[in-house]
């Protein structure tokens, strides 16, 4: 019968291993294209479930297959379907080779106001640690 044809490959995908069960989800996902032909033939949801139950199909619990249970991971695999893979949204981490040789350094370095700005911070380093000193302020030992 051709709905054996059709469901088998499915059942086998769905049979546990010695790994243990697979994830239905992940197999609904990977035969989408059988389950979306079984539809057009003219199928329902509720037909399909029991084919798979008749054959000794279970969810990854052991659970039997329901109309609603398989409406829900089609309707899954088919939104998973339309979507990028998640790796093709992802922005490339920056790598330290990407950047090439270090920058020259800039005259900044040598500047009167960048001089002046690390003797405020030298000096503001300096009153924090007398406050410290003097009355025990900042961290607690």
């Amino acid at each position: 019968m051709i709905l054996d044809e059709l469901l088998q490959p499915i059942v086998d995908a769905l049979a546990a291993t010695e790994l243990g069960a697979p994830k239905t989800q992940a197999v609904i996902d990977r035969h989408i294209k059988t389950f979306d032909g079984m539809l057009e033939l003219g199928l329902t949801y509720k037909q399909i479930a029991e084919g798979l139950n008749v054959r000794g199909a279970r969810g990854r619990t052991g659970a039997k297959f329901t109309e609603q249970s398989l409406y829900t991971f089609i309707s899954r695999a088919r939104a998973r379907k339309d979507r990028p893979p998640a790796a093709e949204t992802k922005r490339p981490s920056a790598r330290t080779t990407d950047f090439g040789r270090p920058s020259p350094p800039s005259a900044a370095q040598n500047s009167p106001i960048l001089d002046r700005f690390r003797e405020c911070i030298e000096q503001a380093r300096a009153h924090a640690a007398m406050d410290e000193l003097l009355f025990r302020r900042g961290k607690s030992r």
